[in-house]
Parts: structure tokens; C-alpha cells; sequence
């Protein structure tokens, strides 16, 4: 049975942010993949392979980016293409070529430019998937049904017109979702990441996709241990303390 990791980054700078990864670091851990002999494979192909049954290379892995960045162009794209490695990447559509200054952002989060769609068109003939994370990034389970409707099926026409290619992929903002979301997203595309710990097995929910955050690999002896029962354990163990948290705070 195949347990693919999807990685989760954001975006690649030296700003110490909670979504940042440094460019010294997402280099070290794109070569210590390569090293250990995983296969990057975009999250359409994935999927595809799972649908139509099609064995998965020996040690496969996802990388996604969330939100589009700029640094995606200019420091993670030629680290991945070094190694030959296939990435998904997912915009906020009515935000390309501007900025990450949605609502709902932590004032921590640092303002950052986004690619443009220029930059955008350059990738996708490049191999790169482009997948949806709405036009505006909102909290979809707070939205009208008319909002919800509006956000994911008019980020997909946006991505379907300017790229020529069909958008199958899709990533929840702040990884919010319910029942309604999930069949808004179910009825525009093939599958959805969500922020549950976790590997991909075939017995996961092609719209709740479990993904593993970079900040769970900042540790090089994690990277080496990956593909390992022992490291399933380990995320395991952090979504048990994530659930513990939440169940916390709201008791308070």
C-alpha cells in the first residue's frame, strides 16, 4: 500500500516567518530528497495515477506552494528544475501579480508580491501545475453559497482561460472546509489538500488529501527518515497534539 507525503510550503525567503522557509534550507531539503532517491510527482499526476490504478514510483512525493508567491520564481523553481523536480503550486487568482494582503492574515505574516500571470504561463509551459486556492483567499465555511460558488468556480475559470490547460486541484484557505466547501470543491475539480497531518493511501478522502508542512522538516534527520513507519508515528503524534490544542482552546 503506497503512503505518498504532499509538502507544504509557502514562501521561500529569510524573513523567519511562520509560512517562510529559507532559501539556504528549502535548497538543503530539495537536494537531500533528490539524495535519497524520492520522485517529485505534481499533485494532477498523483491523483490521475490513483484514479486509473497506476503504480506509483518507488519513492514518491508531492511538493505544493501555496498561495503564489514570487520567491516560487525566483529561488524554489530553479532549486526543483536543478533536480528535475515537478511542483504544484496554488493562486489566489484575483491577487496575481499584487500582493498577499487578503483578510484574515496575521499581522506577522510578512506583505509579499505574488508571481504575475506572465511569470505564471512561463512555469505552466515548464511542467509546473497550477491549482486553485480561490479568487480572494476567504474563509469559505463563513461565505454565501453564492460567495462559495463565486471563489472556487471563478478562480477555476480564471486558471482555465489563461493557462489553456483544465485546473483539477484545489487547496482549502486556512485549510477551512465543511461538507458544503468540500462539494463545491468536489463539483470543480479532482481533488483537495488540506492541512491534516498525514500521508496520501488510497484509503484518503481525494477532497480532504492529507499534507506534511515544511516546518515538520526543518530537522535533517526527519528528511532521512520520511518514507519510514517511524516517521508516520511522528505525524501522527503531532496531529494528536494539533487536536489536543484545538480541543483547548475551545473549552475556553
Amino acid at each position: 500500500m503506497f503512503r505518498v507525503p504532499i509538502i507544504t510550503y509557502h514562501s521561500i525567503d529569510g524573513s523567519g516567518s511562520v509560512i517562510s522557509t529559507a532559501p539556504s534550507v528549502f535548497k538543503r531539503q530539495i537536494a537531500a530528497l533528490a539524495e535519497a532517491g524520492f520522485y517529485a510527482l505534481t499533485l494532477r499526476e498523483l491523483v490521475s495515477r490513483m484514479d486509473k490504478e497506476v503504480p506509483l514510483p518507488a519513492k514518491p512525493v508531492v511538493l505544493t506552494f501555496d498561495d503564489g508567491f514570487k520567491n516560487f520564481y525566483t529561488e524554489a523553481y530553479p532549486v526543483l528544475n536543478t533536480h528535475g523536480f515537478a511542483a504544484t503550486v496554488f493562486l489566489v487568482t484575483d491577487h496575481c501579480g499584487s500582493f498577499n494582503d487578503w483578510v484574515g492574515n496575521p499581522k506577522d505574516f510578512p506583505r509579499s508580491e505574488l508571481l504575475s500571470w506572465e511569470e505564471i504561463r512561463e512555469l505552466s509551459t515548464s511542467g509546473v501545475e497550477f491549482g486553485s486556492h480561490t479568487r480572494t483567499h476567504p474563509d469559505l465555511m463563513s461565505v454565501s453559497a453564492s460567495s462559495l460558488e463565486n471563489e472556487i468556480a471563478g478562480s477555476k475559470a480564471s486558471l482555465d482561460d489563461e493557462l489553456g490547460v483544465e485546473t483539477v486541484s484545489f487547496a482549502y484557505p486556512f485549510g477551512r472546509k465543511d461538507d458544503r466547501v468540500k462539494r463545491t470543491a468536489a463539483a470543480n475539480f479532482k481533488a483537495a489538500t488540506s492541512t491534516v497531518l498525514g500521508k496520501v493511501t488510497p484509503q484518503s478522502d481525494l477532497y480532504a488529501l492529507e499534507r506534511v508542512d515544511a516546518y515538520y522538516l526543518s530537522n535533517p534527520w526527519i528528511l532521512d527518515r520520511l518514507d519510514t513507519a517511524g516517521f508516520d508515528k511522528y505525524l501522527s503524534f503531532r496531529q494528536f497534539l494539533r487536536n489536543t490544542k484545538s480541543l483547548v482552546a475551545r473549552a475556553h
